[in-house]
């Protein structure tokens, strides 16, 4: 079996809605099983992870820089491994994300077609249910607390 790294960023999103935080996920089309993610992407070469996460955010929901306010501070890598291919084809591939965190007052999203089917923004609660991983739910509370948004028991 053959072995890769990859480097992705991406940027958690929020919005204030009263006294309420929601959040952006967005339905990954490029997974075997429907996937909640935050928008992310690969870090090409010579690119910040910092420019990465601005460009995919762009790339897979049309947010602009300029519609978005960054969170100082908030910076979170995950590592995972997964595998890739088929038979003798076959890779493991260690990934690495680092996220972002910003809000923003856009409402209307345009997904990117071939990455996305569908985008909901979610109350903190509703949001960690459609994540699939625990150490994704784990970044979705940290990044509610960075925000100052209402917290709630963790799982």
């Amino acid at each position: 079996m053959r072995h890769q790294r990859h480097r992705s960023a991406g940027i958690i999103v929020f919005r204030r809605d009263g006294e309420s935080c929601l959040f952006l996920l967005i339905l990954s089309r490029l997974t075997k099983r429907p996937l909640w993610e935050f928008p992310k992407g690969g870090v090409d070469e010579g690119e910040t992870v910092r420019a990465a996460a601005l460009r995919e955010l762009f790339e897979e929901t049309g947010i602009t820089e300029s519609e978005l306010t960054m969170v100082p501070e908030f910076e979170r890598t995950e590592d995972y491994r997964f595998t890739s291919g088929r038979s003798d084809r076959r890779s493991l591939i260690h990934k690495q994300v680092t996220y972002f965190l910003a809000a923003t007052s856009k409402q209307a999203i345009t997904l990117s077609a071939k990455e996305s089917s569908e985008y909901a923004w979610l109350t903190l609660p509703e949001a960690l249910k459609r994540l699939r991983y625990k150490e994704r739910r784990k970044l979705l509370q940290d990044a509610a607390a960075a925000a100052g948004c209402p917290a709630v028991a963790a799982d």
